[in-house]
């Protein structure tokens, strides 16, 4: 405790009497004064093409910001950052397209006009932040005197990465648990969120969400990249949480609307896609020549005339798009009329999501998109690695990485597009009742393979139909969920408690018959069903019910030597196994360890391979070897399900369900084990085996699927050569 002498209480006494204790009120009034003066009515745009200046590359010139390069960024400006019921403004974005200058330009606007907020600008390292400060950051105010007369005097207000302007805080911070934990600001800005840690990366958008809560309808946030970490994580999967804006232009040629990139979001939107000359198969191209007639053909062809629009159609295009009222974006809640235009009204989302694609941004050439495309296309062909596809669809178009298939414009949204196309090109378009729908069997199939995905609570089926050249069919995707118990009531299906739940596919699965298409009163069998067991809660049960169906008659051949129509499979560990084993698992013991009859063989497929595989038949089109058609009725789900896994850095890497990738490569793994092209099978003679032999319905009324059920069982095949699958089966199992 200190004692005053009282000299020091007289000194105290005058210097309080006189506020010498008391802030200056001048400096106060000063300092809210900027607070307190209404903001001036201007727009993003509007500022930034009167006052925000930029750098040229080299640092030594100044331009003033405007909308002529990036015409696109007038929507997200307008309905996103302008627009006071907005929240959060989220753009997936190639490079050179502008993202981040438009979010300068709003901080432009905030500093110059107000209400100045407090700002957190996130990147994703250390190096990012200062490269970042040091050759743009710090150009926002040196370029602008009236806004660095604004930064505050105090010895922490002017730092490299941190100032105080109009007495806000203004930092650039690499993202991390320590930047984002305990920090909150009215704007937060998010550049390149896909190269932030893994873990932030997938919940960015929610900590930005819980660091601005107090904040309310003052909080703001902008988010951009590269949708580099898919559909599940980063940019891409916060997009899919706003109002799923694409942007819609029309071709000059016939009027007609499309989007250069719907995603799988917008399957009934056409698309503007970039079109040129590719190498012919069995052609010898070098690399040089591929890029060089890649670069000369490059156009964008247009969904509706198939008219190829050139450079200063496309840039046309996008500045027409951009001028009108909705500024060329489409929201949920509207919808697409081909000749019209966008139709109807936003909802009302406080996330706005805007997906900028190579093909808008004029920075960059027809020629540049397809040498870049080529290229990548040129080193997954000869290496079979897909960095390079993956980081020019990432970056140089702003698309997501689908498998190798997405260099071949692959996605679930084309693929829907051809289901129905027709069993052969003689019969397309005829009839309906030459129309490829879902549950009939086109004439050109030889024969069918089915496969089963066993699940917690379900079993995913497919089935394919099959000529000799490898060219499918997609005829029936279904889950199944439930069974009908023999009280009548319907109870959900536990293949992995229930031994008898596995019944429910002799029905539905292995005595399925497929109506044959223009051939009334036949139907085709199906040849060969294969099961996954790879999951440890189901492999007994699975084996088990393999047992059951060759005891009870589920075979091809004899009893003393059967070839069983339920196969065993489950996926290899290595990526580098065979599709098929030489020799496959012989499984002659219960879970309980009894031994049992008859022997149960289990195959262990590679299957990293065969799914390489089904994506590259996915994206042939021109009518060759190992095509696929699709029947009219599946589900979209079970379209997008063949790109819920993308083979990255030679390893598969699972982003959402991926059943029909799965299964199709099952499908294939049955038509192996069947060996079609067999010598002693003599289809062009018409000595075909049974399960590849259509069956006579009785024709006597009812449904032909119906009626195609408890047929008797076809003749026996003719004995297999030695050294067949068959005859190995048989002399493993007689052992």
């Amino acid at each position: 405790m200190r004692v005053y002498s009282r000299q020091e209480l007289s000194s105290a006494i005058e210097q309080i009497g006189a506020d010498g204790f008391c802030a200056d009120i001048g400096e106060i009034a000063r300092e809210v004064r900027p607070h307190l003066i209404p903001p001036e009515d201007i727009g993003t745009i509007e500022c930034a093409e009167t006052s925000r200046y930029f750098r040229s590359p080299k640092g030594d010139e100044k331009y003033l910001w405007s909308r002529s390069q990036t015409p696109y960024l007038v929507g997200p400006a307008r309905f996103g950052l302008d627009d006071p019921n907005c929240r959060e403004v989220i753009m997936p974005k190639p490079g050179r397209s502008g993202g981040t200058a438009l979010f300068e330009c709003y901080e432009h606007k905030l500093m110059k006009h107000g209400p100045m907020p407090d700002m957190l600008i996130y990147l994703g390292s250390d190096s990012e932040v200062d490269s970042y400060c040091d050759k743009g950051f710090r150009y926002l105010f040196e370029d602008h005197p009236d806004i660095k007369a604004k930064i505050g005097s105090g010895r922490s207000d002017d730092k490299l990465k941190a100032k105080k302007v109009a007495g806000r805080s203004v930092e650039v911070l690499q993202a991390n648990n320590k930047t984002v934990t305990g920090r909150q600001a009215a704007w937060m800005r998010v550049d390149e969120l896909d190269t932030f840690p893994k873990a932030l990366c997938s919940n960015f958008l929610e900590q930005t969400r819980i660091r601005g809560r107090q904040l309310g309808s003052h909080r703001k946030v902008g988010i951009t990249s590269h949708p580099d970490m898919g559909w599940g994580s980063g940019v891409a999967q916060a997009w899919t949480t706003s109002s799923k804006g694409i942007f819609i232009m029309q071709c000059p040629n016939c009027g007609g609307h499309a989007s250069p990139y719907p995603t799988k979001f917008w399957p009934d939107v056409p698309r503007f896609r970039l079109m040129y000359e590719k190498q012919p198969k069995n052609a010898r191209w070098t690399l040089s020549e591929r890029l060089k007639v890649a670069e000369q053909s490059a156009v964008m062809q247009c969904p509706h005339c198939d008219s190829g629009l050139d450079d200063k159609q496309r840039f046309a295009m996008v500045d027409e798009a951009s001028a009108a009222p909705t500024n060329g974006w489409m929201h949920e809640g509207q919808w697409l009329d081909v000749e019209a235009g966008i139709m109807g009204e936003p909802d009302d989302n406080p996330a706005r999501g805007f997906w900028i694609h190579g093909l808008m941004v004029k920075a960059i050439t027809n020629a540049e998109l397809a040498r870049d495309l080529e290229g990548a296309n040129a080193h997954y062909e000869s290496t079979r690695k897909t960095d390079k596809l993956r980081q020019v669809l990432a970056k140089v178009f702003a698309e997501i990485f689908e498998g190798a298939g997405a260099g071949q414009d692959l996605d679930s949204a084309g693929l829907q597009k051809r289901a129905g196309g027709g069993p052969d090109p003689a019969d397309s378009g005829q009839t309906d009742d030459h129309r490829f729908t879902i549950g009939r069997c086109p004439p050109s199939v030889r024969f069918i393979t089915a496969a089963v995905d066993v699940g917690h609570g379900k079993f995913d089926i497919s089935f394919r139909g099959w000529d000799l050249e490898s060219r499918s069919w997609w005829i029936d995707r279904s889950t199944l969920t439930q069974r009908r118990w023999p009280d009548g009531v319907w109870r959900e299906l536990r293949p992995t408690d229930r031994i008898d739940d596995w019944d429910v596919l002799y029905e539905m699965v292995i005595d399925r018959r497929f109506p044959i298409i223009g051939r009334p009163g036949w139907v085709m069998p199906v040849a060969v069903v294969c099961i996954d067991s790879g999951d440890g809660n189901a492999t007994w049960k699975a084996r088990e019910f393999a047992r059951r169906s060759i005891k009870n008659g589920r075979f091809w051949g004899t009893r003393a030597h059967p070839w069983p129509r339920v196969r065993l499979i489950k996926g290899a560990k290595k990526a580098t196994a065979p599709a098929l084993p030489v020799v496959p698992r012989r499984v002659s013991k219960d879970e309980h360890g009894h031994e049992v009859t008859p022997i149960v063989l289990e195959f262990d497929l590679g299957v990293h391979g065969l799914k390489e595989q089904a994506v590259e038949r996915l994206g042939v089109a021109d009518g060759g070897p190992g095509q696929c058609e699709f029947a009219e009725g599946i589900s979209s789900n079970h379209f997008d399900e063949y790109f819920g896994e993308t083979l990255k850095d030679g390893k598969w890497d699972r982003s959402g369900p991926n059943e029909s990738l799965d299964l199709f490569g099952y499908e294939e793994a049955g038509r192996q084990m069947l060996q079609p092209d067999r010598k002693d099978i003599k289809w062009d003679e018409g000595k075909l085996p049974p399960w590849a032999t259509p069956v006579l319905v009785n024709m006597g009324g009812g449904d032909l699927a119906v009626k195609a059920e408890g047929l008797n069982p076809p003749s026996p095949p003719s004995k297999p050569k030695r050294g067949s699958l068959l005859q190995r089966f048989e002399a493993l199992n007689s052992k």
